[in-house]
C-alpha cells in the first residue's frame, strides 16, 4: 500500500488520482460504525404508531414468529397483498407481521390498508430513520424474526410468497 501511494505522488496528475484514493479509502474504513443488522442479531427496537394510531412496539411480536417487511408502495405494493391470505391462514399459530412502509404518508397507507383488505401491523416509516438503522437500502427488505425476536433470516429484494412461507414454516412449528 506503501509503494502505491509513493508512485502515485511522482506526478501531479497523480498526485489527484491519490487524493481520491485516499478519500474512497477514508469513507470506506473511517466509521466503525454497525451498518444495520444480520442474522442472529437481536433487532434494534421499533415504537411508534401503527396507521390506525395505535401504539407499536416491536417487542409486543414476541413469542410469535414475525415477518418484519420493509417496503414501499410503488415497488412492492402488490407483493404486501400477497401476504394477508398467508398471514389469516397463519396468524393462529402465532405468525405475526410487522409491515414498515418507507416513504409514503400513514394516511395513503392506512386507505391503501383499507381498500386492500390488509389487517396485520402497519407502520410508516416517513423519513426513512428505522429503514437506515436497519441497514435498508432496497426494497422490500424482509427480517424473519423467531419467537425469542432474534433474527434469523435477512431476505434482500422481492421474494414470492410460497418461498417466504418454507423459510417461515421452520420456526412457525418449533
Amino acid at each position: 500500500m506503501k509503494k502505491l501511494f509513493e508512485n502515485l505522488y511522482r506526478s501531479r496528475s497523480n498526485h489527484y488520482i491519490a487524493i481520491i484514493v485516499m478519500a474512497c479509502l477514508a469513507f470506506s474504513s473511517g466509521c466503525d460504525k454497525k451498518q444495520g443488522v444480520k442474522t442472529g442479531d437481536k433487532p434494534p427496537g421499533i415504537s411508534g404508531t401503527d396507521i390506525h394510531g395505535e401504539f407499536v412496539n416491536l417487542n409486543q411480536f414476541k413469542g410469535n414468529v414475525t415477518i418484519l417487511y420493509f417496503w414501499t408502495k410503488s415497488c412492492c405494493g402488490e407483493r404486501i397483498k400477497q401476504l394477508e391470505p398467508y398471514y389469516s391462514m397463519n396468524k393462529h399459530k402465532g405468525l405475526a407481521i410487522f409491515a414498515i412502509n418507507v416513504g409514503n404518508t400513514r394516511e395513503i397507507i392506512e386507505a391503501y390498508a383499507k381498500d386492500n383488505g390488509l389487517t396485520f401491523t402497519l407502520q410508516t416509516d416517513e423519513r426513512a430513520m428505522t429503514s437506515r438503522e436497519y441497514g435498508v437500502f432496497g426494497f422490500p427488505t424482509i427480517f424473519i424474526l423467531d419467537r425469542e425476536g432474534t433474527i434469523r433470516k435477512k431476505i434482500l429484494g422481492d421474494i414470492d410468497t410460497a418461498q417466504l412461507e418454507k423459510l417461515v414454516a421452520h420456526y412457525l412449528v418449533e
